[in-house]
């Protein structure tokens, strides 16, 4: 017996900072063309982003994000130099 595959999910985020990502919704990809490309501007429009994930619930869809966003902050060298940047103008003086 095969079990059907994982449900893909958008991981919807937002990054308040060069450092930071906050998820700010797990929901079901939007069905058919016009809903997808209403919610591609909405999202545009907010200033939101999201992750595409395949996986079988939402909370495991936010983790499996979480970790790629992550992931990119750290191998992305433009990302990287981005938030390096970051900490060194907020540095707090000792």
């Amino acid at each position: 017996m095969t079990s059907s595959p994982d449900p893909q999910w958008w991981v919807i985020y937002h990054e308040p900072t060069p450092i930071e990502m906050t998820i700010i919704a797990v929901e079901p990809p939007p069905s058919g063309d016009a809903a997808h490309d209403k919610r591609c501007a909405e999202l545009e429009a907010s200033g939101q982003l999201a992750y595409v994930i395949t996986a079988s619930d939402q909370d495991a869809a936010a983790e499996i994000a979480g970790r790629a966003w992550a992931e990119e902050l750290v191998t992305n060298p433009a990302r990287h130099a981005t938030a390096e940047a970051y900490l060194a103008a907020n540095r707090r003086p000792n």
